[in-house]
């Protein structure tokens, strides 16, 4: 597995800067994580859930607070990070780890 197939980045441009709250932010100062997965076995439902739980964890890394008590601020959360999510998942082209997605976007 070559470095650029092991590494994800998660990069929020659009979700953020659509936040009145951070209309302020450019494509230089957008935030991103690299998800490394290079050490998981994506064959294997076990590896799957790992990155699955990286990349979910990843988006609430770079996604605004979604425990804020502004309501804009906690909807776009939410949104900013199902979109790094479904966008992270995509990147990735596993079929595994696309079901388990579509299993979380379906039961919450």
């Amino acid at each position: 597995m070559t470095t650029v197939a092991s590494r994800l980045v998660l990069a929020v441009a659009g979700a953020v800067a659509s936040v009145t709250a951070f209309a302020g932010t450019s494509a230089f100062d957008t935030p991103s994580v690299s998800v490394r997965y290079d050490d998981l076995n994506l064959s294997t439902s076990a590896g799957v859930n790992t990155l699955y739980h990286r990349i979910s964890a990843a988006a609430r890394q770079v996604c605004p607070d979604v425990h804020s008590r502004d309501p804009n601020t906690f909807i776009a959360a939410q949104h900013c990070q199902a979109a790094a999510i479904a966008k992270a998942v995509n990147e990735v082209h596993n079929p595994g780890l696309a079901m388990l997605h579509a299993n979380h976007v379906a039961h919450g």
